[in-house]
Order: C-alpha cells, then structure tokens, then sequence
C-alpha cells in the first residue's frame, strides 16, 4: 500500500508539478525579457500621445474603404479631448451613478491602430475612434462620401454583439464626463 501511495506521488510530481514548475519558469523569464525600463515606457507613451496629436485620415479611409465622417476629423482635431481619458458615457435619461459605458482611452488615427482591432464586416465597414479598456470599441460607419456625421456603435466581446449607442458622434461626444474620482475611505 506505501509503495502504491508513494508511485502516485511520484507520477503527480512528474506529470503535474514539473510541467507547471516549468512553465511557470518559462513565463518569468519572457517577462523579464519584455520588460520595460521606465525611459522606454515614458517613449512609448510620447509616442502613442504623438500618433494622436498627427492624424491620418486618408490612409485610414483607405485602409476602410471609405470616407470618415467630418465631425469624426473635427474631434481629432481638438488635442485636448483625444487626450483625455477615463470618461464617462452619461446617455440623457439614464441614472448618472449607474453608467454602462465608458471611455477608458481615444485611439490614434492611424494604419497602426486598425491592427489588431475589431473586424467590422460582420457590421459595416467603420473606425473604431475610442476603447474602453477591455477590449471593446466604439466606432463609426464610413460611406463613399464624406457626411457631416455619423452614428456610433458600440461593438463588445462579451455579449458578443453591435449596439447603436447615439444617434450622431456629435450627440455622443456630448453626453461625455470625467469618471469622479474616489477618495480612499
């Protein structure tokens, strides 16, 4: 029975407690080599803030096969609130202290934002301008010519799904707030 009961032992330490041992090796030193000094962090952060300052919209259009709406390149032209982030989405109507959405952060408008985003065929062709940290996007329709506005969406993971979140971009950009701080209790 004690050699049957130390086989099992060993057969769990080699075929459990090894590999999990390993792996979690393995993951501590790809991590120590992606890590970042804190100079290259403050670049890549200057650099994203500098993709946002200097946007590209024909390419993107390209890239879209379409044309943004203007007030879509109006709101990149205002530096100060693609800037921002951590904001609210408060819709007229509903309960201000229990908001749904938020906008954690404003992509830049460029090619090297598209990758590794959402594939909008399913609902349209469109730029996904905003994220809200969690991997889902909001975005709006381009069309073969250039509209004044257009309405936005908002695509989400989990529930998979695409929800018409305003009416027009111009509605939306609106009904944006600052999330209140918390103070520490």
């Amino acid at each position: 029975m004690k050699d049957a009961i130390l086989a099992i032992l060993l057969l769990l330490a080699l075929f459990v407690v090894l590999p999990v041992s390993i792996l979690m090796f393995r993951d501590k030193i790809r991590a120590w080599k992606r890590r970042e000094t804190p100079e290259q962090q403050a670049d890549r952060i200057t650099e994203w803030r500098q993709r946002k300052f200097h946007p590209e919209p024909e390419e993107v259009e390209k890239l879209c096969g379409g044309l943004l709406p203007e007030r879509l390149l109006e709101m990149y032209a205002d530096t100060e609130l693609i800037v921002k982030t951590d904001l609210d989405v408060c819709v007229p109507g509903k309960n201000s202290n229990e908001v749904a959405l938020c906008i954690w952060e404003f992509e830049p408008l460029d090619a090297q934002a598209l990758k590794g985003r959402w594939d909008l065929s399913e609902f349209g062709k469109g730029w996904c301008f905003a994220g809200d940290g969690m991997g889902n996007f909001f975005w709006v329709p381009v069309s073969d010519q250039r509209l004044k506005d257009g309405p936005v969406y908002f695509i989400c993971h989990d529930p998979w799904g695409n929800e018409k979140v305003a009416d027009s971009l111009d509605e939306f950009l609106n009904w944006l707030r600052p999330r209140p701080s918390k103070s520490p209790e």
